[in-house]
């Protein structure tokens, strides 16, 4: 970048202190097996104590049923019918209290064969299937008995069953193919992702801490008060991890003496974010502000980005700045940092507001005019931008990306298509140093208010960034994205 622009006022950050059976107990899968206490007829045979019917006959005690009939002491469903005490389901699954035969099951107390009916003692619903099945579809045991079909494990296990918790999805498993490379300080951006999220640098010795995840994917924030000393500010954002191909792919604070500041050769911690919690979410929030920006280490181009004039996506959920011209793009692809300036070798995310500063600044990221927003690709001295209003919204999650088929730049703010040019204002062929909280020379203003963000080797349709905007609303319920 050739020029700079001035803060237009005093930027806000946002720093702040801060998811039975059949048969039932007599059912098929008894005590004895699929035949009841002695067979599948009862105590004696098939029929029910003395024969297939119960103690004298085909039906039981006086019938074909048991005692009273097919279905034993009060029907062919057992003491409250073939669902059991509760029903089929018995006190909560399936197989609840009695499983799905319920007390006596569709055998009865004798059942259709006798004292214990075709089911046995307790049946492919058990005595015991289910009495905490509210977690699965068998309960305790299952749909089985206590050793028949269905058995003291049968397929509803004592909690999981098929009610268990969603799988975990991050934005990058949203995406047909993945993301080529991700970012985030506050989750995992994929489900197969196991490694930490950042790094923080403790200012008064310079020693390092990784912020991990939790079981439930999100920052583990039970570790950065004691290495802190219980405060944010004694702490800096020392690494940001690649999520995806890792290591070379990592950000790291910038080191390099600008072409048009900052200066941050003095190394170490000078352009280091200060660690900021976001009080909505209770998670970390990148804040950048001048000098502070991010690249790869030796500002090298990244790997598994394919940049040029191929298909490019880059999506960014965090929050604009109030009020601050913006020089350049606040995240994106890039030529090195001390490359000549080239039209079109940048491909960067913005988030602007205003316009030209009182010196005519020809290459800021430029609104419609001094007090609107606008959001789009900042493309190394020429820009596509659309307009959003007069206030930013709260939160912004942004899709900007070129389809080399259709020539065309798109931004999608807050699941709004905002624009489709085509050609761009410049003939792309971007770099693939990946630079965040400065341009393309890692110029300055260009502050970000970062949660999360990703790049892809292709263009993703509006289904799925509505896909992305829904993901995101799951992940951050205490945040409006509209």
């Amino acid at each position: 970048m050739r020029a700079r622009i001035l803060f237009s006022s005093v930027m806000v950050l946002l720093t702040v202190g801060g998811c039975g059976g059949s048969s039932g107990t007599t059912g098929s899968g008894g005590a004895n097996g699929s035949g009841g206490t002695t067979g599948s007829g009862g105590s004696a045979s098939s029929g029910g104590t003395t024969g297939s019917g119960g103690s004298a006959s085909s039906g039981g005690t006086t019938g074909s049923g048991g005692d009273t009939g097919s279905g034993g002491s009060t029907g062919s469903g057992g003491t409250t019918g073939s669902g059991g005490a509760t029903g089929s389901g018995g006190t909560i699954g399936s197989g609840g209290t009695t499983g799905s035969g319920g007390t006596v099951g569709s055998g009865g107390t004798t059942g259709s064969g006798g004292t214990t009916g075709s089911g046995g003692t307790t049946g492919s619903g058990g005595t015991s299937g289910g009495t905490t099945g509210s977690g699965g579809r068998g309960g305790t045991t299952g749909s089985g008995g206590a050793t028949a079909s269905g058995g003291t494990t049968g397929t509803g296990g004592a909690t999981t069953g098929t009610g268990g918790a969603a799988a975990y999805q991050g934005p990058c498993d949203v995406i047909p193919g993945g993301c080529a490379e991700a970012y985030s300080v506050t989750r995992a951006m994929s489900a197969s992702y196991t490694g930490p999220l950042l790094q923080l640098g403790r200012t008064s010795d310079k020693t390092t801490l990784n912020i991990g995840q939790t079981s439930a994917h999100t920052a583990d924030m039970t570790t950065w008060s004691a290495f802190c000393g219980s405060s944010q500010s004694n702490c800096v954002v020392a690494k940001i991890y690649a999520q995806v191909h890792g290591g070379s792919n990592d950000l790291t604070p910038g080191v390099w003496n600008t072409p048009w500041k900052p200066d941050c050769s003095a190394g170490g911690y000078t352009c280091a974010a200060k660690f900021t919690i976001e009080s909505a979410t209770g998670l970390p929030i990148l804040t950048t502000v001048s000098p502070q920006e991010y690249a790869l280490s030796g500002d090298n181009f990244a790997t598994g980005i394919n940049g040029g004039k191929t298909a490019m996506g880059i999506m960014y959920n965090g929050k604009p700045v109030t009020n601050t011209n913006y020089c350049c793009g606040v995240i994106g692809l890039t030529h090195k940092y001390n490359a000549t300036d080239t039209h079109g070798t940048d491909f960067m995310l913005a988030l602007a507001y205003g316009w030209k500063d009182s010196g005519g600044c020809c290459i800021a990221v430029n609104c419609g005019s001094a007090t609107t927003y606008c959001v789009g690709a900042e493309e190394e001295e020429d820009n596509d931008l659309a307009d959003y209003g007069t206030s930013p919204v709260a939160n912004a999650l942004v899709v900007t990306q070129f389809d080399p088929t259709s020539n065309a730049v798109s931004t999608f703010l807050n699941g709004t298509r905002k624009f489709s040019h085509s050609p761009p204002k410049a003939t792309l062929n971007a770099g693939t140093a990946i630079h965040l909280g400065g341009g393309g020379d890692l110029s300055q203003p260009d502050p970000v208010l970062m949660r999360e963000a990703f790049f892809t080797n292709a263009v993703v349709t509006a289904s799925t960034v509505t896909a992305l905007q829904t993901n995101a609303a799951a992940f951050y319920p205490s945040l409006s994205f509209q």
